[in-house]
C-alpha cells in the first residue's frame, strides 16, 4: 500500500514536470516572436525619424540660411542709394530687389510648409517682410526724386529700412534655432528608440537564455526528483519499520509492566485469602496490593494522558491556587516514596514572593511528580534527590517565571539518550534500567504540558553521576496575598540550624522580609557554641529553629545540649521535611517548643514566628501536628450506581465517623435532597455516569431547587473515573464544588471530608 502511494506521487510529479517543459517550449516560441515583432516595430520608428529629419529640419535650416543671406544683401543694396542716385544705379537696385524678393518669398513659403514648430513666427516674418517691400518701393521712389536730399535718403534707410531688416534677421535666427532644436529632438527620439531596442533585445535574449536554463534545470530536476523519491521511499519504509518496532516494543513493555503489578495484586490477594487468621500477614499483603494498584493506575494514566495530548484534547485550567499548598501536597505524595527507598529528599524554596497564582495546579503537580518520581526511581538507596524552587522576573508586570530544578545523584543517562528522552515510548536500556518499570511516556507528557504552558524544560546528565532537570513556567500572580506586618524583636535574633546552605540562606532572607534578624549555622556543634556564647554575653537568641536530620549531631541531640546549657526559656522549633509523629514524644521530652515542616514559605514562617512570639494571643505546642479526622454526627449522601464502589466509599466515609445515606441514581439523589430539611446533609458525593439521571444533571437540579426554595444546598463533590480537565470543567459548570477521581483514594476522600465537615 505504501509502495502504491509512493508511485502515485511519482506520477503526479512527473506530470507536473512534463507540463513545465511544455510551458517552457511555448514560452521560448513566444519570446522569439516577441523579439522579431519588437525589432520590426523599432526599425520602423527609426525610419520615421530619419524621414522627418530629411523632410523637415534640414530643408527649413537651409531655407532659413538663404533667407538670412538674402536679407543681408537687401541691407547692402539699400545702403548703395545713400551714395549713388543715378538712374542707372537706381535701376540696378530695383532689379536686385526684384531678384532677392522672389528668392525670399519662395524660401519663406518653404519654411512655412516644412517647419514642425508653430507657424506664428513664419507668418509674422512674412507680414513684416511685406512691410519691408513697401519701404523698399518708397526708398526707390525717394531716390528718383531730386528734391529729396541725400541726407534724407540716408536717414530713411537707417531709420526705416535697416531696423526692419534687422528685425527680420532676428526672426530668421529664431527659426534657425527652432530647426536646430527639431534636429536635436528627432535625434533624441531616434536614440531612445535605438536604446529601447537594445534593452528590449537584451531582456528578451536574457529571457530566452533563462527559459533555456530553466528547461535544462527541469531536466536535471526530473532526475533528482526520481532519486529523491527513491530515497524518500526508502526512508519512509525505514521509519515505518522503526515505528512498528517502537509500537511492538511499547506493547511488550506495557504487557510486562502491567502484568507485573497485576500479578502482584492477584497473587497477594490469593495469599491473603489463605492467611485470614494471620492478621500481620494479611496487613502486609494488603499494603503491597495498595502499592501495586497505585503503580498500575499510574501506568494507565500515562497512556491515557499521552493519547489525549496526541489527539489535542487536553486543555489547561487557569484558576487561582495557593502555591504553598501545591508544594506541600506534592511533598506529602512524594516523601513516602523517597523514604521507602531510603533516599534523602530536600525541597528548597527560594525567593517566592507571591504565593497566590493563576494556572493549572494539577498539571504543575503532575510535572513535579513525573520529574521527582523519575529521580527517585533511578537513584539507588542512600542517594539524594533535591528540588529547588525559585521565582524569576518574567518581563510582564503581573507574571513571574517559576523555576523548578530537580537534581539527583543517581545512575544518570547517556548523552545520546538525553537528546531523545522527551520522545514518546523512549526508555534507556541497560542492566540497571531494565529492572525499572514504566511506559516511557512520563517525560514526553511532561514536555508536552510544559510546552502548552509556554514554559521550557532542559536536562543535564552524566552516566554514573546523576541528572538535573530544569523547568521554567510563566504564571500570573494575584496580588491578594496577606500583608506581613513586621515582627519587632528589638535587638534579639533568631538562630537557624540546618546543614543545607541554600535553606539557611533562603530562610534568613524570609526572616528579614518579616522584620526579624537571623543568624545561621550548618552544624549542631556550632549551634551550641553560638547559643552558649550569646547567653554568656547576655544577648540570648529569641528563638532557635533546628533541623531534625543533620550529619554529626542531629537536631534532637543539638536541642538537648542547648537546653542543658541555657535552660528551657528560649523557644526551640524543630524543622523537618518528614512526619514527626514517630518522634513527637521524644522531641517534646528533649525540649522542643513547636514543630515546623519543610519546605518553608514566607507565610508559614511568619505565622510560626507570630505564634512563638505570642502575637496571636495563644501558643500551640505542636501547631502542625495532624489530628485524627472526626466527622461524628455529620451526614453524607453517597450517590453511586455500582454496588462495589458504593461499599468501598461508604466504608471510607464511615471510618471518619460520618453517617452515610445512599442513593443509586440521580433521580433518587435529587428527591432525597429535596425532601430533607435544610442542613440535613452536610455533603454529597455524586457519581457522574449513572442510569436515569447522571450526576451532572442531578447537580443542576439540586442547585436549581435550592435557588427556587431559598434553602442552602449541601456541597456536591463529583466522584468519577473520568479524570481529564474537560470533565472537571463540566462538573464545575454543573454546580459541583469539588472533584474526586476513581479508583477511590482514601487520602483524597479524607481531605475532602476535612475540608467540608471538620
Amino acid at each position: 500500500m505504501e509502495h502504491f502511494t509512493g508511485s502515485r506521487t511519482s506520477d503526479e510529479r512527473w506530470e507536473i514536470s512534463r507540463t513545465l517543459s511544455a510551458i517552457t517550449a511555448v514560452l521560448l516560441a513566444l519570446l522569439l516572436v516577441g523579439f522579431y515583432g519588437m525589432t520590426l516595430f523599432n526599425m520602423r520608428e527609426i525610419g520615421k525619424q530619419i524621414v522627418l529629419i530629411k523632410e523637415h529640419p534640414y530643408p527649413v535650416t537651409v531655407a532659413a540660411g538663404q533667407v538670412e543671406t538674402a536679407l543681408m544683401q537687401l541691407q547692402t543694396i539699400s545702403e548703395r542709394v545713400k551714395y549713388v542716385r543715378t538712374d542707372q544705379a537706381i535701376a540696378g537696385v530695383e532689379s536686385s530687389y526684384e531678384t532677392i524678393d522672389s528668392r525670399i518669398r519662395d524660401k519663406l513659403q518653404l519654411i512655412s510648409d516644412k517647419a514642425l514648430f508653430t507657424d506664428n513666427d513664419v507668418e509674422a516674418m512674412q507680414g513684416e517682410y511685406e512691410e519691408l517691400v513697401l519701404l523698399k518701393n518708397e526708398l526707390l521712389a525717394m531716390s528718383g526724386n531730386s528734391e529729396i536730399s541725400d541726407s534724407d535718403i540716408a536717414t530713411y534707410v537707417d531709420e526705416q529700412i535697416n531696423p526692419l531688416i534687422n528685425q527680420l534677421l532676428r526672426q530668421n535666427d529664431a527659426i534657425l534655432d527652432n530647426a536646430s532644436q527639431s534636429f536635436d529632438t528627432l535625434y533624441e527620439v531616434a536614440d531612445q528608440v535605438i536604446f529601447r531596442t537594445i534593452v528590449a533585445s537584451s531582456v528578451l535574449m536574457a529571457a530566452v537564455l533563462g527559459a533555456l536554463v530553466f528547461y535544462l534545470a527541469q531536466l536535471s530536476k526530473k532526475r533528482k526528483q526520481r532519486e529523491r523519491l527513491q530515497r524518500n521511499l526508502e526512508t519512509a519504509l525505514s521509519v515505518a519499520q522503526e515505528a512498528n518496532a517502537a509500537k511492538s516494543q511499547f506493547l511488550s513493555n506495557m504487557s510486562h509492566d502491567i502484568r507485573t503489578p497485576l500479578n502482584a495484586i492477584i497473587g497477594l490477594t490469593a495469599i491473603a485469602g489463605t492467611h485470614l487468621d494471620d492478621t500481620a500477614r494479611v496487613r502486609e499483603c494488603l499494603s503491597k496490593i495498595t502499592v501495586s494498584s497505585k503503580h498500575l493506575l499510574g501506568l494507565i494514566n500515562d497512556v491515557l494522558d499521552m493519547s489525549m495530548i496526541e489527539n489535542g484534547r487536553i486543555s489547561l485550567n487557569n484558576e487561582a491556587f495557593s502555591f504553598p499548598e501545591l508544594i506541600n501536597g506534592f511533598v506529602t505524595i512524594i516523601q513516602p516514596q523517597a523514604k521507602a527507598k531510603q533516599l534523602g529528599l530536600d525541597v528548597v524554596v527560594g525567593n517566592v514572593d507571591k504565593e497566590t497564582m493563576i494556572g493549572d495546579s494539577m498539571r504543575i503537580n503532575q510535572i513535579l511528580l513525573n520529574l521527582v518520581g523519575n529521580a527517585i526511581k533511578y537513584t539507588p538507596a542512600g542517594g539524594n534527590v533535591r528540588v529547588k524552587i525559585a521565582e524569576l522576573p518574567d518581563g510582564r508586570e503581573t507574571y513571574r517565571r517559576l523555576r523548578f530544578v530537580v537534581e539527583d545523584d543517581g545512575i544518570g543517562m547517556s548523552r545520546e539518550f538525553a537528546d531523545r528522552i522527551f520522545d514518546p515510548f523512549e526508555r534507556e536500556r541497560n542492566s540497571t534500567t531494565s529492572r525499572v518499570e514504566g511506559t516511557g511516556l512520563g517525560m514526553s507528557i511532561t514536555k508536552s504540558i510544559v510546552d502548552m504552558m509556554g514554559g521550557t524544560i532542559a536536562v543535564e546528565s552524566e552516566l554514573g553521576i546523576g541528572s538535573k532537570f530544569t523547568v521554567e513556567l510563566p504564571l500570573e500572580i494575584i496580588d491578594i496575598d496577606e500583608e506581613f506586618e513586621a515582627i519587632d524583636l528589638a535587638e534579639a535574633k533568631v538562630l537557624l540550624v540546618d546543614d543545607d546552605a541554600d535553606i539557611c540562606e533562603s530562610t534568613v532572607e524570609m526572616l528579614a522580609a518579616i522584620g526579624i534578624a537571623g543568624d545561621c549555622t550548618q552544624s549542631g556543634e556550632n549551634a551550641v557554641e553560638l547559643v552558649v556564647g550569646a547567653h554568656k554575653a547576655g544577648r540570648d537568641y529569641h528563638t532557635i529553629i533546628v533541623d531534625w536530620i543533620m550529619p554529626g549531631m542531629d537536631g534532637l541531640a543539638t536541642i538537648r545540649c542547648i537546653r542543658k546549657e541555657i535552660g528551657g526559656e528560649t523557644p526551640i522549633v524543630l524543622l523537618s521535611a518528614y512526619d514527626w509523629a514517630e518522634i513527637e514524644d521524644e522531641a517534646l521530652e528533649a525540649g522542643v517548643t513547636a514543630f515546623l515542616s519543610k519546605p518553608l514559605f514566607k507565610s508559614k514562617l511568619y505565622h510560626a514566628m507570630r505564634s512563638v512570639c505570642g502575637e496571636d494571643g495563644h501558643f500551640e505546642r505542636a501547631p502542625e501536628h495532624q489530628q485524627a479526622l472526626d466527622c461524628a454526627g455529620k451526614r453524607v449522601l453517597l450517590v453511586e450506581d455500582n454496588e462495589l464502589n458504593m461499599e468501598i466509599a461508604q466504608e471510607v466515609i464511615e471510618q471518619a465517623g460520618a453517617i452515610v445515606e445512599c442513593a443509586w441514581d440521580g433521580v433518587e439523589a435529587v428527591e432525597k435532597v429535596k425532601r430533607a430539611p435544610e442542613g440535613y446533609y452536610q455533603l454529597v458525593f455524586m457519581d457522574v455516569q449513572m442510569p436515569r439521571m447522571d450526576g451532572l444533571a442531578a447537580s443542576r437540579a439540586i442547585c436549581e431547587e435550592a435557588r427556587a426554595s431559598g434553602k442552602k444546598r449541601p456541597p456536591i463533590v463529583a466522584m468519577s473515573a473520568n479524570a481529564f480537565t474537560e470533565d472537571r470543567r463540566r462538573a464545575n459548570e454543573a454546580g459541583m464544588d469539588g472533584y474526586a477521581t476513581k479508583p477511590i483514594d482514601f487520602a483524597e476522600i479524607n481531605r475532602i471530608l476535612k475540608k467540608y465537615l471538620s
